[in-house]
């Protein structure tokens, strides 16, 4: 557990939610259809293809062909279309 943060290590043991205490985001994908993402921190980009979101572990891209974000709200975002690959870029 050397160089984890005292939050992680509170969480682990406590089995408490991560993405709610830690503010890392939560991924909800149904088939290749539609994403939901909680705990976001603003869009980079948004297009048909490429959807790219800011997050707390880092910037997630989302692939695919007629994306739409059906929803967006302050807590969640849901994503639309043919998803065809989900990423965290480094």
């Amino acid at each position: 557990m050397k160089g984890r943060g005292l939050k992680r290590n509170v969480t682990d043991a406590l089995e408490l939610p991560k993405e709610v205490l830690l503010n890392l985001p939560l991924l909800s994908l149904t088939g290749r259809e539609e994403l939901i993402i909680e705990n976001y921190k603003g869009i980079m980009e948004y297009g048909e293809e490429v959807i790219r979101v800011n997050t707390a572990a880092g910037v997630l891209r989302v692939e695919g062909k007629c994306l739409l974000l059906k929803q967006l709200t302050s807590e969640c975002i849901v994503i639309t279309g043919g998803i065809r690959g989900v990423q965290f870029q480094c």
